[in-house]
């Protein structure tokens, strides 16, 4: 009975760490030489959780995985970029969290950051109502916001219920 319980209790906890950032696609203003590059590379991978970081300097284009049950937060992408002397854009996201409020006025929290967005579809006829309490798996838009401040609002392309 106690390994049942056991078993049982790391199964949900295992199920519960699964609510973070899996990637971000973040686009870097103003990066424009080989050090620049190399300035952000390093940051990005100063932040615990992120896995790997590949930096394009023809784009601006930062992409950063993430390890499984990290808690990096977007207000420390921004940092990074920010701290070099750049300006973030806009960035995609791929996270896994918990969608709350109701169909009207939902939210997406990344678990294990203090992350929280009003979602808001980027097209229309998808219907969130359903997925209201549930983890989900969302990819979508984190609009640029001023410096020193994160968006308070998650445009997402699709969102689908975590398995």
């Amino acid at each position: 009975m106690k390994k049942t319980l056991v078993t049982g209790t790391l199964a949900l906890c295992s199920l519960a760490a699964h609510a973070e950032y899996q990637q971000v696609n973040l686009t870097v203003f103003g990066m424009d030489c080989a050090p620049c590059a190399h300035a952000i590379h390093v940051s990005m991978k100063g932040i615990p959780g992120v896995d790997k970081v590949d930096v394009d300097l023809n784009t601006g284009l930062v992409i950063i995985k993430l390890a499984p049950d990290n808690s990096a937060t977007m207000r420390q992408f921004n940092q990074a970029v920010e701290k070099n002397g750049f300006t973030h854009k806009d960035a995609t996201v791929i996270a896994r969290g918990k969608l709350t409020g109701t169909a009207n006025a939902a939210f997406f929290e990344v678990t294990g950051t203090q992350d929280r967005f009003a979602v808001v579809p980027a097209a229309t006829g998808i219907d969130i109502a359903a997925l209201l309490g549930k983890t989900v798996t969302i990819a979508g838009v984190l609009p640029q916001a001023p410096k020193g401040k994160l968006t308070d609002t998650l445009r997402y392309n699709t969102i689908t219920e975590a398995r």
